[in-house]
């Protein structure tokens, strides 16, 4: 799951005006995160574009479960197997707090579990023609979110615990300072958005990253064959990786190469080649960036909080990169 609670603050940042039908199109990556941007920013089309094949199987897996759904609820309890005798209505729900406590009416069944798993693997197989490692993966994958429950998170349990990640808990009850909560399952209208992008194919997982050229001419394919161009690409926090600020492990933060994130060495080269395909991109004109950043040290000042949302223009971020960026904390000022 995401280890991000921020994203109302970026949410907030960007979102369209009242009375706006839908946007363009989103271009993302990661887990769950993605949909909260999709049910709140409503763009015609999204993208997301992932190097890990696990998270291409949990979003096909949570397509599967949105689209089997009538409401956020419902969703939850499939997603956690979790049955519950008398859900109350759904116009019962107002508030993020309302949800987790119709969800906490029920408790996790392993029969359900089992029926569920079932079905998954076998729609999984009959849309997508899942091979036996991909099964797998996926039954990994679900089983991971009946163990955990609602205290699942980005990374294993040790490495959490290490870390301070948020649960999955945390973020669904995450408000930003106006007390505004923008996720997907808190608002039933944004839950039915995303529903239906998922019932029409409008949000297309793939396998790939933005350092590989290949990957970028995949989704100007697909855009071109919506007739769409991105207008909100929302990178998380992929660049603190790409420049080596941290390397994580199953026990937390394993080292720190490139604290920070110096555009250096490799790193000149590494950056270089991101900016380049990340400019390839069909994009809109007035694009949106949305980007977190782990908090770094620059000019013996602190720069930024803990994985903290900067939202600009992508011609502007381009621009403040090739005025001379020596860091990558330059171009987030």
């Amino acid at each position: 799951m995401t280890s991000e609670v921020a994203h109302n603050d970026a949410i907030a940042k960007c979102r369209p005006g009242t009375g706006a039908a839908g946007t363009g199109a989103y271009i993302g990556v990661g887990p769950c995160q993605n949909l909260t941007y999709i049910g709140a920013l409503r763009p015609r089309l999204a993208i997301i574009c992932d190097s890990r094949l696990d998270n291409l199987i949990e979003h096909l897996m949570f397509k599967m479960l949105i689209e089997r759904a009538t409401n956020p609820l419902d969703y939850l309890l499939l997603l956690f197997s979790r049955p519950v005798e008398e859900p109350p209505p759904s116009a019962d729900i107002k508030e993020a707090e309302d949800l987790v406590a119709a969800f906490e009416r029920g408790t996790p069944d392993p029969e359900t579990y089992r029926d569920n798993l079932e079905w998954l693997r076998s729609e999984a197989k009959r849309r997508w023609e899942f091979n036996d490692g991909q099964l797998d993966r996926l039954s990994y994958l679900y089983g991971q979110f009946f163990a955990r429950q609602l205290a699942i998170t980005a990374v294993n349990q040790e490495c959490a615990e290490a870390l301070g990640s948020p649960t999955l808990r945390d973020v669904i009850l995450a408000r930003n300072s106006y007390r505004r909560n923008f996720h997907f399952l808190t608002d039933a209208d944004r839950f039915a958005y995303v529903r239906q992008m998922q019932l029409e194919d409008r949000i297309i997982p793939m396998l790939g990253n933005f350092s590989s050229a290949a990957s970028i001419q995949l989704i100007n394919d697909l855009l071109d064959k919506f007739g769409e161009r991105a207008d909100t690409i929302y990178l998380s926090n992929i660049e603190d990786y790409l420049v080596s600020r941290y390397l994580l492990d199953s026990h937390g933060v394993a080292s720190e190469p490139n604290p920070d994130g110096l555009l250096k060495g490799v790193y000149t080269e590494n950056y270089a080649q991101f900016i380049d395909h990340l400019s390839a991109i069909h994009t809109a004109p007035d694009t949106f960036l949305i980007r977190f950043i782990f908090q770094g040290e620059r000019w013996g000042r602190t720069v930024g909080e803990d994985l903290e949302p900067t939202v600009s223009r992508l011609k502007t971020f381009l621009a403040a990169y090739r005025r001379g960026a020596e860091s990558l904390l330059d171009t987030c000022l």
